[in-house]
Formats: structure tokens, C-alpha cells, sequence
């Protein structure tokens, strides 16, 4: 699934930047879109 991917990469980002003092901010987006009906399988309608 999409949002186990989305997880790990937000768990390796926050290791790799557990120990750089370096870096002040960091922004992250993500942007979730519903697939559209047409491209939908027919068991989540």
C-alpha cells in the first residue's frame, strides 16, 4: 500500500535527520489524490 510507503520514507527521513544539527527546517507535502471512477477496480466501488 501507498501510505506504508509513505510512512517508511517519513521514518527514514527523521533518522537521517536525528543526528544532523546542521538542518533547520524541513517542509514535507504530500498530496493524496482519490483515483477517478473510470480508473477504479470494480470491488472499491
Amino acid at each position: 500500500m501507498e501510505e506504508q510507503g509513505i510512512e517508511k520514507a517519513l521514518q527514514d527521513l527523521a533518522k537521517a535527520l536525528k543526528d544532523n544539527d546542521t538542518v533547520a527546517r524541513v517542509k514535507v507535502t504530500i498530496t493524496l489524490v482519490k483515483p477517478k471512477p473510470s480508473k477504479a477496480k470494480p470491488e472499491s466501488k
